[in-house]
């Protein structure tokens, strides 16, 4: 039998696998902050615990408890969210100090709630405070009925002494002041060292007549090492106990307040919920191109019907100094909050108006945070897996079109970008990206290898959420 020589004499086949790639970013996991530990489960050790459904929580948490209620009404979605976590925090220790020990130990979530707990504390603002500096959106519960005045709540101001001493106190007859609350101080002289006029001060061990002050929520009373001179005053910035004049008034775009009278409403839950169930990645791009508006998971909060909640009663006039929303002419700060909140209108319940203490739209901060996160991971994976990406104007084209253009092409297929008719006829995407020539980079930089910056414009699709019809009878 004759031997049979081996076919790669003639026929060499390599394979090489282009795997590296980043971990995709999550958008469909909520968050939950509660401040009672699960031994074992969810503590110190384990900050946080996942579950996929409302019978995994059961097993876990009572029915009667905040936890569970929340739980429950995220849950109850229509299209139901694949899974929540449980986030664990001390109480007693600063809120900003254990968002960042949870986001340590699991940053892989998107939406961020809390029990009721917090709803218009010093704590849910000090949340919002982190989550402005993260790539996440609280969504925080209030019920602090100031929220249904459209103006500001004039802050709390007096004179108050500071005496040299550790800790300082602070003495005002009848002050009025509770611990965790902020205060800044002014005075006609010198403050006692080392306080002073630009810091922020939280408010420790209040009595009647006297306080001390930390440089963090529930921290150590600071001492003071001089005297002192003149008048000092103490000004507390009260945002009338409402999270939302608070959100407001920083203008934050990672946090959305929902308000409603029953603080057991979770409306924050039940909204993340439908928001969880929306997944960018999942579009047709064929439907997107042939002009269809459903061909992927854009969406608005604005007028969804959210299972197991109730809507609040109140007026026209106090549900617009909640949203800030004008018929005819959209947000505006200074007619509302700019938060949200649940009403019936035309005999359907419906979440009112879908925005960020900013004004902004939810979905555009989320569109926003996806666009970026698979930006960069696409971009990424061209670099981590090409042999190599010349500095040449061929190889900025190159990454353009392989990392650059296909999560702008999934955008429209998700209707987040506007699109505008082809050539073809067919609908194409409406964005446009454009590039340097290589040969009018600076050498330093070619020499550092610092791809020249590739810019992208982009006409989002946005949402409709005022109409007008103007009619004409003629006879």
């Amino acid at each position: 039998m004759p031997s049979r020589l081996p076919i790669d004499r003639s026929v060499s086949v390599t394979l090489t696998r282009e795997d590296q790639f980043p971990t995709t970013a999550g958008f469909n996991t909520a968050l939950m902050l509660t401040p009672t530990p699960l031994v074992g489960f969810l503590d110190a050790t384990h900050r946080t615990l996942l579950y996929s459904n409302i019978f995994e929580v059961g097993l876990q948490w009572p029915a009667a408890s905040q936890e569970y209620k929340a739980a429950a009404l995220f849950f109850s979605a229509k299209v139901r969210p694949p899974q929540i976590k449980f986030g664990w925090y001390d109480p007693s220790k600063d809120m900003t100090d254990e968002m960042n020990a949870i986001y340590q130990a699991d940053p892989d979530w998107f939406w961020l709630l809390a029990t009721n707990v917090l709803n218009d504390t010093a704590k849910q603002r000090a949340i919002a405070d982190w989550s402005e500096t993260h790539e996440v959106i609280f969504g925080a519960d209030s019920n602090d009925t100031d929220t249904e005045v459209p103006g500001a709540v004039d802050d709390v101001t007096f004179q108050a002494t500071i005496s040299q001493g550790s800790p300082a106190v602070l003495t005002k007859t009848a002050h009025g002041l509770t611990n965790d609350q902020q205060v800044r101080l002014t005075t006609s002289g010198t403050l006692p060292a080392p306080l002073t006029a630009t810091d922020t001060y939280f408010v420790v061990n209040a009595s009647a007549n006297t306080f001390n002050l930390s440089a963090t929520q529930g921290g150590t009373a600071i001492a003071t090492t001089t005297a002192g001179s003149g008048t000092h005053t103490v000004t507390s910035p009260r945002f009338g106990g409402s999270i939302a004049e608070y959100v407001e008034n920083k203008a934050y775009d990672h946090t959305a307040v929902f308000y409603h009278t029953d603080p057991g409403s979770y409306l924050a839950a039940a909204a993340w919920a439908y928001a969880c169930g929306r997944d960018f990645d999942r579009a047709n791009y064929a439907r997107a191109a042939a002009g269809f508006i459903d061909s992927g998971q854009a969406y608005t909060l604005k007028f969804k019907t959210l299972p197991g909640v109730e809507p609040i009663n109140r007026p026209s006039a106090t549900i617009q100094a909640v949203t800030g929303f004008v018929p005819g002419i959209g947000i505006n700060r200074d007619q509302g909050h700019s938060a949200n909140t649940y009403v019936n209108m035309g005999g359907r319940n419906m979440l009112l108006e879908g925005t960020v203490g900013s004004g902004a739209f939810i979905d555009t901060i989320h569109f926003s945070a996806w666009i970026r996160a698979r930006t960069q991971e696409s971009v990424f994976g061209v670099l981590s897996n090409a042999a190599v990406v010349p500095y040449t104007n061929q190889g900025t084209a190159f990454l353009i079109e392989a990392g650059v253009h296909p999560p702008l092409r999934r955008a429209f297929a998700a209707g987040l970008i506007a699109p505008q008719f082809g050539d073809d006829g067919e609908f194409v995407p409406e964005f446009q990206t454009a590039v340097d020539d290589v040969a009018n980079i600076p050498v330093a930089q070619r020499r550092n290898r610092i791809a020249p910056d590739i810019q992208v414009q982009f006409l989002t699709a946005g949402a409709i959420h005022f109409a007008s019809v103007s009619m004409t009878l003629k006879f």
